[in-house]
């Protein structure tokens, strides 16, 4: 038979991955983890640039205002000391009657009364404005001896608490622009977090059902499900990953193939000899070729015992190619198993002193048959060696869990050995003394993973407790 060599292929699909215009979860994680991190970054980037400018144009404003501020403080104290100095000269002029100091007094005043009217266009406050007004009233369009400078200095007075509420009403609404940019900010903040929190779970949760897509494939493949082709979608890497998946799953199939036909093949070619060979030591037992002596008979027995274990051993490595597979969806329940497992070990128990317990209740529940009959025809062939005087077969399904458990009064399992046990051809200290071929409990190792359950030890004070549990499969009635 021609074995073809597991090789690798020469090109990996990974090398073929390139960044393309896909969409989003269909490009490389690495593509996908910089366009994230782009989306994410660029707003928050952008809203900060916007907070600072804004800030410097504030800034800005804000130092115009003040200065504007210090400039109108200035103007309306030099207004208040000017109108002072004009009462002063005035007072002073009606008793000298100087024409030059009369001149100057009417070009200070003329200054005065630009000064006013800036003021007053300056700070366009409406109480303000008003007072303005009314002191203009005070003020004689031509000349300055008419001026009343005590009552104009009273309405500048006046006026004067005004002039300060406007000043700061300025700084007022500056603070309040201030404090709504710190607000537009927050808001901004508030907004893009939940945002870009929910943009972050949504990619999360792509990349998670990926990996879970991932972690399911490895489960069939390790599961011996070969059968069934592997797609992986996704990313890139993901996708190059199902290809290479599948490209191992179909050389893992051919594998088991070829392990399954050499099997077979080896089977059935010692088969035919041995069944020559079990004919002819029946024939030299017979009397038909002359007397025989004592130490043929002793050559004879050993033959026959050497013959026996040859041929529970192909059987073994049939049931153990067998367990390999997914099994036949072929159903029965326990009464069905119980009656195929006592014919199957019929004529031992008939030459045995064993008292047999089987513990389960009539119901409808139906088992895979042939995992089944597997399973508990090597756990009962392991008691039936081993068990002193009694053996307890108890069966039950609960919550959708089927229970199948083996019980015997034996030498017991090592607690050292259990984790070996079930590797095929080990066979545990006890079983020297006992005829097998160290393949029983791989086959119900076997058997339990096609159905997806464990077997486990239970401890116990003598002998052996065996428990296997497995899902109920499907709801199957028989």
């Amino acid at each position: 038979m021609d074995i073809e060599w597991l090789k690798w292929p020469q090109s990996l699909y990974f090398s073929k991955i390139k960044n393309s215009p896909a969409k989003f979860f269909s490009q490389s994680l690495g593509q996908q983890a910089r366009l994230a991190m782009l989306l994410a970054l660029v707003p928050i980037i952008a809203l900060t640039l916007w907070y600072a400018q804004q800030l410097a144009n504030h800034q800005q404003e804000t130092n115009h205002i003040y200065q504007i501020n210090q400039s109108l403080i200035l103007k309306f104290t030099t207004l208040k000391s000017d109108i002072s100095a004009l009462e002063k000269a005035h007072l002073n002029n009606q008793l000298l009657n100087n024409a030059k100091l009369q001149k100057t007094i009417e070009n200070k005043w003329l200054t005065t009364k630009k000064n006013i009217e800036f003021l007053k266009n300056s700070l366009p406050f409406e109480p303000l404005v008003a007072k303005w007004q009314q002191l203009q009233k005070l003020t004689p369009k031509i000349g300055a001896v008419d001026v009343n400078y005590e009552q104009l200095r009273q309405q500048l007075n006046g006026l004067e608490a005004n002039f300060n509420q406007a000043i700061q009403s300025r700084l007022t609404d500056r603070a309040s622009a201030f404090a709504k940019i710190n607000r537009n900010f927050l808001f901004g903040l508030l907004l893009l977090i939940p945002l870009l929190s929910v943009i972050s779970l949504l990619v999360i949760r792509k990349v998670t059902r990926q990996l879970n897509a991932f972690e399911t494939v490895i489960l069939q493949l390790g599961g011996g499900d070969y059968t069934h082709p592997i797609e992986l979608h996704g990313s890139e890497e993901f996708v190059a990953l199902g290809k290479e998946l599948d490209w191992l799953r179909n050389e893992l199939q051919r594998s088991q193939k070829q392990k399954d036909a050499f099997l077979r093949h080896v089977s059935h070619e010692l088969k035919t000899p041995l069944a020559s060979l079990k004919e002819g030591n029946s024939l030299l037992q017979s009397d038909n070729f002359g007397h025989i002596t004592s130490a043929q008979q002793r050559i004879i027995q050993i033959m026959d015992k050497a013959l026996f274990r040859l041929a529970t051993l192909i059987d073994d490595l049939l049931n153990y190619s067998a367990a390999n597979h997914t099994l036949a969806h072929q159903f029965c329940t326990f009464e069905q198993l119980k009656c195929q497992v006592l014919q199957h070990f019929e004529e031992q128990l008939s030459s045995s002193q064993l008292n047999i317990e089987w513990i389960y209740r009539q119901n409808h529940t139906v088992l895979p048959y042939l995992p089944a009959k597997l399973i508990l025809t090597q756990l009962m062939g392991n008691a039936l060696q081993y068990a002193n005087s009694m053996i307890k077969i108890k069966f039950y399904a609960q919550q959708r869990q089927i229970f199948i458990n083996v019980i015997d009064d034996g030498p017991g399992i090592d607690p050292s050995e259990q984790h070996q046990l079930m590797q095929p051809f080990y066979r545990g200290k006890h079983s020297n003394n006992h005829q097998g071929s160290g393949l029983g409990l791989a086959i119900v190792a076997e058997c339990v993973k096609q159905l997806r359950g464990t077997a486990r030890w239970q401890q116990t004070s003598a002998g052996a407790h065996i428990c296997i549990q497995f899902p109920e499969q499907g709801d199957k009635h028989a």
